[in-house]
């Protein structure tokens, strides 16, 4: 595996530096969240990691980008406590996490995954949006899909991330480049 520029948490880490009290708080929390995912999928032989990843012409990060056998997961870590669940409300889906509305959460993961799929273009790879929660309870056995975003846990992300697939460590190696030489560290 390639060393990556970036390294998990580290835009979080910078941006908390600024702040005082509950905000710095939220910040490291988000951090530290983000650095366990990423170690969570260092341990997965074979795949093609980039982490905290500036966007193209915004202020956003994105926290990993996992190139496995099966595809391209652009991967947001939250950490948050209570147990993800999708509610219906007045006909729309809609993810809570304990009593927290985290729709949006849903949105932002998703357009980060198409700018990924924008820079890599017709390239045949699909690329997946997951949102990744670290100190989340969980109830069910497998995590959740809403508007074809996955939801889960470290745990069971690693398990997805070893999934087989059509790509060999060659296309996996080449497909890392391009991303990396696409989205500099942020």
């Amino acid at each position: 595996m390639e060393v990556d520029r970036g390294w998990a948490g580290a835009s979080a880490r910078r941006e908390s530096l600024g702040m005082r009290g509950p905000e710095r708080a939220r910040w490291e929390r988000g951090a530290e969240g983000e650095a366990i995912v990423g170690a969570a999928i260092a341990g997965v032989p074979g795949l093609g990691l980039l982490h905290d990843r500036a966007m193209p012409r915004r202020r956003a990060n994105i926290d990993h980008i996992a190139i496995a056998p099966a595809g391209i997961y652009v991967i947001d870590a939250k950490h948050y406590r209570g147990e993800p669940r999708v509610d219906t409300i007045d006909g729309a889906r809609r993810l809570f996490v304990g009593a927290a509305d985290a729709t949006e959460l849903v949105d932002a993961v998703r357009w980060q995954a198409r700018a990924v799929d924008a820079i890599l273009g017709e390239s045949g790879v699909p690329v997946r949006a997951i949102l990744c929660f670290v100190g989340a309870s969980w109830s069910i056995s497998n995590g959740l899909l809403i508007d074809g975003v996955g939801v889960t846990s470290p745990d069971r992300l690693v398990t997805l991330l070893r999934a087989p697939g059509p790509l060999d460590a060659t296309a996996i190696a080449e497909l890392r480049a391009r991303l990396d030489a696409a989205l500099s560290p942020a």
